[in-house]
């Protein structure tokens, strides 16, 4: 008679301690962004993440169902992250215009010490995944990150108007030029390092002094703007006061 070979019994996995799921899924997100970055949003697959992780692709997808979703809650901390700074640069002491410069050199400061996340959040993302409609008329608490994010900035600012540091510029067109600048500042000094900067804290800095001076001046009536463009308000189109000769159809020099 045969005998049976008792198999040994299955050894379990220990049970994860209180807030592992949380480490992992932290470490989840560190390794996708670090893959995102050396390797392009679009060429990393979620078992791609998943070997880095140490996990199985299922494992992966208890916490994030697609790469897509992954990205997206890099995007929301990184929104969040901003709209925290903003708090913190409010509450600082300081003049209005002191304020003032530091709610702009918070928003530069965190892009530049936070690259991965800021390009991940504001180039790869708007790409990769589907825009959402912003429509800042509805409320706080129904907005997305990003659009909490932007209320937070332009609330601020409004706070800060009656100073006079944005001449009649509304707060939410302030906010847009200072997202114009702060943006553009990030990128640039992230992505063309090669190029022979100034020194960054040098260059900041006047260009703070630039924008104060230029938001504290700036108008918005219609005068004003038609004083700005050349040829339609303060002189005429030269075209239009030269005679035309009848005979050839040209204009008299």
């Amino acid at each position: 008679m045969e005998k049976k070979v008792r198999r040994p019994l299955a050894v379990r996995s220990p049970r994860k301690r209180k807030g592992s799921g949380q480490e992992r899924r932290e470490e989840i997100l560190a390794v996708a962004k670090d893959l995102f970055m050396t390797e392009g949003f679009t060429k990393v697959t979620t078992r791609a993440i998943a070997a880095k992780a140490g996990l199985s692709q299922t494992g992966v997808y208890l916490y994030f169902p697609s790469k897509e979703d992954i990205l997206k809650t890099i995007g929301e901390a990184t929104h969040d992250a901003i709209s925290a700074a903003f708090d913190r640069a409010m509450a600082g002491p300081g003049t209005p215009r002191e304020v003032f410069r530091r709610l702009l050199r918070t928003y530069i400061d965190y892009g530049l010490s936070h690259p991965a996340e800021y390009h991940l959040t504001f180039t790869v993302g708007p790409d990769a995944l589907s825009p959402i409609g912003k429509d800042f008329s509805r409320p706080f608490e129904e907005q997305d990150a990003g659009g909490r994010s932007f209320m937070r900035f332009r609330d601020h600012l409004a706070s800060l108007a009656a100073a006079g540091l944005m001449g009649d510029l509304d707060p939410m067109l302030a906010a847009q030029i200072l997202w114009f600048v702060g943006h553009g500042t990030v990128s640039l000094l992230t992505t063309r390092s090669h190029f022979p900067w100034s020194d960054r804290d040098t260059l900041i800095a006047a260009l703070e002094d630039v924008v104060i001076a230029g938001l504290g001046a700036a108008q918005t009536s219609a005068e004003a703007r038609s004083d700005r463009r050349p040829g339609l308000s303060r002189r005429k189109n030269p075209l239009k006061t030269r005679p035309t000769n009848k005979k050839t159809g040209r204009t008299n020099r």
